[in-house]
Formats: structure tokens, sequence, C-alpha cells
């Protein structure tokens, strides 16, 4: 074997191995995630240069295009020239010329597929941060001796874009669905658990969810009357075992709001059995309002940034309409969290083959749950305002309503406000909504 085919064979395995490493760079630059750039760049240099790989991606590739084809071309003039020299050696020049090219193409094409092509893209894509992360100051360098060259490329490949009537756009972020769609595939790659799946799923609702949905509404908020005293305190806690109560100066009028009491702020005074009078700004905190429309994960946030455990739901003319605590908003993202206070059993709870009997409370996402049968949409979060809205009237006890099938008798009030509720489906669904 001659020093010139020696020679060659060795350029031809260097040219394999380098297109083998800018295949598999490219696909690595693509299959890595783009928020994934700002956070390697904060791990070190290699980040750093990663990050501006990423950043000017159009330029990269065909950076990467261009050393590619440069070198594929290469290895494939080398194994053509050796392939005739050799063939002319064992032969005569006529079988090398003819049979040389046939035979360097069928073997470079085979090589360069499996070695330079199909092996590291496929380990590019099974670990694109891992070779990212190890290739990128090569590339860096690379790119920066190339720079002139892509800019050549990318410019022709812009006009040609152009002239197609193709826009150049950034790469669009994640959305949503993408998220979801990731923790799916995720939990049945047991990356994650289904625990931590539900909680995205529902971080994504609840930024979307009113605020009023979870806020207890006010007939049923439980307030102290201003000027309060330590005596009523007791009577209160004692009753109620709250640990928040609002302040109002008429009994029950939540509109004419003074603050807010924390029962913990109570407990730190210097003789919380003394009979003495809480003024406003001593043990009374100002209430923290938050508009009813107002998202659920938004409000969450806000009351951790200000620190405050329960906020005022306002409607849009400045009256309040329930109030809301952190509790309520962190139960309904990690699921229902009850202690010795909060009241026992469910709000539904079924009496027969497809009866139940509902608190008037009860959501309208749960009560859809239930039946099965379509209930349209409208201006009410509740079962009692469904009943409300379909009736048109405050009702008495026993009346019913009927829409689609399922009936809805009144079982219990609590003066005008429709605490509890018997439901059941009828055999055949009925569209039209007929209040007796």
């Amino acid at each position: 074997m001659t020093s010139f085919q020696i020679a060659a064979v060795a350029g031809i395995c260097m040219c394999i191995v380098a297109s083998g490493f800018f295949s598999g760079s490219e696909t690595a630059l693509l299959a890595l995630p783009r928020e994934r750039g700002p956070q390697l760049a904060r791990e070190g240099k290699r980040g750093e240069k990663f990050l501006l790989l990423v950043q000017r991606m159009e330029k990269t590739l065909a950076m990467l295009l261009v050393a590619n084809n440069f070198v594929n071309i290469l290895a494939a003039s080398l194994a053509t020239i050796l392939a005739v020299d050799v063939i002319t050696a064992m032969s005569d020049a006529a079988s090398g010329e003819r049979w040389g090219p046939w035979l360097a193409t069928g073997v470079l094409t085979s090589v360069i597929l499996v070695v330079g092509e199909i092996t590291p893209k496929t380990i590019a894509a099974r670990h694109p941060e891992r070779y990212a992360w190890s290739v990128a100051p090569i590339l860096w360098v690379i790119s920066r001796g190339l720079d002139p060259i892509a800019r050549v490329f990318s410019g022709v490949s812009r006009i040609l874009l152009a002239l197609a009537g193709v826009r150049s756009e950034p790469l669009n972020p994640a959305t949503e669905e993408d998220i979801v769609a990731l923790a799916e595939l995720s939990v049945e790659a047991g990356e994650i658990d289904v625990a931590e799946q539900e909680i995205i799923e529902r971080l994504f609702e609840l930024a979307d969810r009113p605020v009023r949905e979870l806020m207890t509404p006010r007939l049923e908020v439980i307030s102290l009357e201003a000027p309060v005293d330590f005596e009523q305190i007791r009577q209160a806690v004692a009753q109620t075992s709250h640990s928040r109560y609002p302040v109002v100066r008429s009994r029950g009028d939540l509109d004419d709001l003074v603050g807010v009491l924390y029962v913990k702020d109570w407990f730190r005074h210097e003789d919380p059995a003394a009979p003495e009078t809480v003024a406003p700004g001593k043990l009374i905190r100002d209430p923290l309002a938050v508009p009813e429309s107002y998202p659920i994960l938004s409000t969450l946030m806000m009351m951790r940034r200000s620190r405050i455990s329960l906020a005022v739901v306002i409607d849009e003319h400045g009256g309040v309409e329930g109030v809301v605590t952190a509790k309520d908003l962190v139960s309904e993202l990690v699921g229902g969290i009850q202690d010795e206070h909060d009241p026992a059993g469910p709000m539904a709870f079924p009496t027969g083959s497809g009866r139940w009997v509902v608190e008037g409370r009860l959501p309208m996402e749960e009560l859809a749950e239930l039946v099965p049968r379509p209930i349209p949409t409208g201006p009410y979060d509740t079962v009692a305002g469904l009943y409300l809205y379909l009736a048109g009237k405050i009702p008495r006890p026993d009346e019913k309503v009927t829409i689609n099938g399922v009936n809805l008798r009144v079982m219990a009030m609590d003066r005008l406000r429709i605490s509890r509720l018997a439901v059941w489906v009828e055999a055949a669904a009925e569209p039209e909504v007929t209040p007796s």
C-alpha cells in the first residue's frame, strides 16, 4: 500500500468522522428545547457559547450544512481517486477509470449513511442536551471561521424565501397544549408522577377561571361588628373556630368593611382575656380586595406577595360579593385540603340510581360530571344559581324546574338562599325548560 493510499484512507476516515460530528450537532441543536438555552448559559462558558449558537440559529444551520457538505464532497473525491488508483494497480487504467467511481460511490454512500448520518443523529436525538453541551465549544470555533461563507449562503436563502413568499419568523415558544402534552408523555416515561401532571394541568385551568368560583358567598361569611372587644372574639372563635374574621361597622353588611381580624394577632396580645376593645390599625388589618373576575392563579400570587391569607372579592360596582382564603386557592390547585373545622361530607351524595342530594353551592362543573345530560352554560356558577336562572324567582321548598331531563327540586332554604336540592334524571330528556 503506497503512502498516497494510506493518506487517502486517513483523509476519508477523518471526513466521515467530521460528517458524523456535524450531522449530530445539527440534530442536537434542533431537538433541544429553546428555553434550555438561557438555563445552560447560567452554567458556564459552554452554556454561553451554546446560547449564542441557538440565538443565531439560521447562521448556525448554514454553517453546519456548509461544513457537512464540504467534508462529504471531499470524502467522495478522495474515495474516487483511491478506488481508481487501487483498481488501476490491480488491473489497468481503463478498468480503474470505468469501475473506480462506481465502487467509491457504493462503498462511501453506505459508510456515510451509517457512520456519518444515522448513528450520530440517533445518539444526538436521544441525548440532545449532553451532545450539544459537548460540541458547543468546537462548533463556536468553527462558526467563527466559516462565518463569512455562512453569511453568504444564509443571505441567498433569505432571498429565495422572500421570493417564495415565506416569511422568516422567530421560533414560537411552547404553548399550554405543548406543556400539557409534554407532561402526559413524561408520565408515560416515568419522569414525573401523575400528581405532578395534575398540578400542571390545574395551573393552566386556574389561570383562566375567575376567583368568584371559589369564594365564600357573602351570605355565608361570618363577620364581627365594630367596635370589636375580646369577648366578642372569644365567642366567635368558640362557635366557628375560624382564624380570620371580616370586621364591619354594621352587623353583616360587608359593604361597610373596616378590615380583617386575624385570630393569631389576638393570641399574641399581652392578655387576650382582658376586656379590651380592638381599635382599627391595632389588631385589625387592612383588607385585600380583588375583582370577582380576577383569575384564581393571579389572586394566589397576589396574596403570596402581600403575605395576606384572606381577600375580599368585590364586583364591578365595588360591592363585596364574598371572601376567599389562600387555603381555598391552594386546595383547588393540589386537591381538597380539609381540617378539623371544615364541614364533613361531600356537597353531593347519591340517594339512588340517577338521584342525588346536592348543596346549593355545588359548582356547575361537578354537577355536569354527575348527570349524563348536557346542561347549558350561563350567568351562574352553582346549582343554586342555575335554579334561580331557570325559575326566574326566589323559590319555596318543594318547587321544581326541569332542563334537558334533569330535575331540580328545592329541599331547604336559608332565608333567600337555596341551601339544598334534590337532583334526578328522567328516562327521556326534555329540552324545554318548565318551572313549576
